[in-house]
């Protein structure tokens, strides 16, 4: 019965959206049909790129109750279609429309972004889920039927409702209420897609350049070699244009969704009632969610403290497992420092904490310690180990949580802050991982050197920024985001403009970067293989050892080969102590 009466809501809600959808589908170009924002009279077109810079000929259908129909003055409406002149960003060609005896005028634009059109009763709330309609339409294809979904805002102080422009959970259904895997963009098949807003980020692409670079350089999890397929800790978007209720919300990214799907984590054992893969994650700073505390647990409630989990859904799963959590929080807060140096790596992921220690110091993730990160655990049975996936980095790389009065540009995110010894060292993993194992920082700190020519070059960084820029302007999306949202409230009432804002992220990532090289990751000396920034006997013994042997733990290999010829061997023992004497005698 309460299926029946789901999907017949469902249907109810489609029938309402293509009302909505039809009102203003008078006209079809080449069948498209164009988007319409109410706040401008704008009519966006989305084309393929290839039509930019040309002379695009379209066959224009019109309903039969349409009487008259100008584009620039030109009667369509009995040659059935029209050349639009040297189609760019920025182009507007006028529209008079005359249908049921009322005229409609309106500016027609073009864009080569997807565009995707949502519909529903209202605004929407951040819950429960409303239901609703969404179409998308593709720059290659025509127009496509609406896809009956659930719609909510998401996010935590995102979604608060004096926010404007909210992101948007998505979930898509068929007309008999299952689920409705889709794909976009070569991206994977789910049902369940998210559209963020950077909201109040002046780039609105800071998480995606986030995103786009751990995607490059992080090292994939303990389980990825058990795995055939695929394994991301990040989610993969690609961006479009949002219409919301005919009111253009302007520039988002679709976005993969962060769950046991996206990190190949293994099942639960429904027949058997056994955990397995387990996902957590925290959504505010607490002194549980920076493992500095061990509150009571109720495994009936979806929270833990501020850690909810994420996989098993605990209306599928109840009593659900934090067990696994816990042992980890407690085992980074009661353990002493042997037990921590000796053990960590039994509850902990270490190469991948290292790989976000350096990342979360590199973009200045202030947001990104205590909250904003999901911890995994691939099979809970088999490895307890924690790993983590990024997530909301819209707050980095000098960007701060809130853009009103002496917040824009907050100090706290200044490009000379070191959040090593700051806000990072309130987490107490990272905390002890760094004050107990002189490997854990010297290891990222040459990490960060090998990426310094790459990945982690200012120029390599702000060149994503504008080539990102750049798309946005050559398909107009540009002009369009700063009309609706500059000078608003989640800016601060700040102007948005992107050539200003590559020119503070060019200053802010060269001063930031030069900070880094001189301060946090300052380079150890040749031959320093205890990362202690002396070379002395025990660099000399350790080389002699692994030379021999190749079995002295974690030693500074990067240093080893003193003498620089690739050949790590006893002419790099010899050239060692030759340090050691000139450095004695000076």
């Amino acid at each position: 019965m309460a299926s029946k009466f789901v999907s017949t809501k469902l249907i109810l809600c489609l029938v309402l959206g293509l009302l909505a959808v039809n009102a203003g589908a008078q006209v079809t170009f080449n069948g498209k049909k164009a988007a319409i924002d109410n706040l401008t009279g704008t009519w966006l077109i989305s084309v393929p790129k290839s039509v930019y810079g040309t002379n695009y000929n379209v066959q224009i259908a019109l309903d039969e109750d349409v009487t008259s129909c100008l584009i620039n003055g030109e009667d369509v409406a009995e040659t059935g279609s029209y050349t639009f002149r040297q189609v760019k960003a920025g182009a507007s060609y006028e529209l008079e429309l005359v249908k049921g005896g009322n005229t409609v005028h309106g500016t027609i634009q073009f864009t080569y972004w997807p565009v995707i059109q949502i519909y529903g009763s209202g605004e929407f709330v951040k819950r429960p889920y409303d239901q609703g309609t969404v179409v998308i339409n593709y720059p290659d294809s025509t127009y496509k039927e609406p896809i009956i979904s659930r719609v909510r805002w998401a996010g935590s102080s995102t979604a608060e409702p004096d926010r404007q422009k909210h992101n948007f959970h998505l979930k898509f259904y068929n007309e008999d209420g299952t689920k409705k895997n889709m794909s976009f963009f070569g991206l994977r098949s789910d049902f369940h897609w998210r559209l963020d807003a950077g909201q109040i980020d002046f780039s609105r692409v800071r998480n995606r350049v986030a995103k786009d670079m751990w995607a490059e350089f992080s090292t994939p999890p303990y389980y990825v070699d058990w795995q055939t397929k695929k394994v991301r800790n990040y989610v993969r978007g690609e961006f479009v244009e949002v219409f919301l209720n005919d009111k253009y919300m302007g520039i988002y990214c679709l976005n993969e969704h962060m769950d046991r799907q996206q990190l190949k984590l293994k099942q639960y054992d429904y027949e058997n009632e056994v955990f397995h893969g387990g996902l957590w994650k925290p959504m505010k700073w607490t002194n549980t969610t920076i493992f500095d505390n061990l509150p009571s647990v109720n495994s009936h409630h979806k929270n833990w403290d501020e850690f909810y989990v994420k996989y098993p859904n605990i209306d599928d799963v109840n009593p659900t497992n934090f067990k696994t959590l816990y042992q980890a929080v407690k085992f980074a807060k009661t353990s002493s420092d042997q037990e921590f140096a000796d053990s960590a790596a039994y509850y902990f992921d270490i190469p991948v904490f290292r790989d976000y220690y350096l990342f979360v110091i590199m973009l200045q993730g202030i947001d990104n310690i205590g909250k904003n990160l999901y911890y995994a655990c691939y099979d809970v049975a088999l490895d307890k180990r924690l790993t983590i996936a990024v997530w909301d980095m819209d707050c980095t790389q000098g960007q701060f949580y809130d853009n009103w009065d002496s917040n824009y540009h907050h100090s706290w995110v200044g490009p000379q802050r070191n959040i090593r010894n700051l806000e990072l060292s309130h987490h107490n993993v990272f905390h002890r991982l760094d004050e107990i194992d002189p490997s854990f920082h010297g290891l990222a700190t040459e990490r960060y050197w090998e990426l310094r020519k790459t990945i982690f070059h200012p120029d390599s960084i702000v060149r994503r920024y504008k080539d990102y820029f750049n798309d946005m302007k050559i398909c107009g999306a540009d002009k369009r985001e700063i009309t609706r949202w500059s000078g608003g409230y989640d800016l601060g009432g700040h102007e948005l403009n992107f050539t200003s804002e590559t020119q503070y992220l060019r200053y802010w990532w060269t001063y930031h970067i030069s900070y880094l090289d001189n301060t946090v990751f300052k380079p150890y000396p040749n031959g320093d293989l205890d990362f202690d920034r002396n070379v002395d006997i025990n660099d000399v013994t350790l080389l002699i050892d692994y030379i021999l042997t190749e079995d002295v733990g974690t030693i500074n290999i990067a240093r080893a080969d003193v003498n620089g010829d690739h050949i790590i061997n006893i002419n790099d023992v010899v050239d060692m102590i030759d340090v050691m004497l000139n450095a004695a005698g000076s």
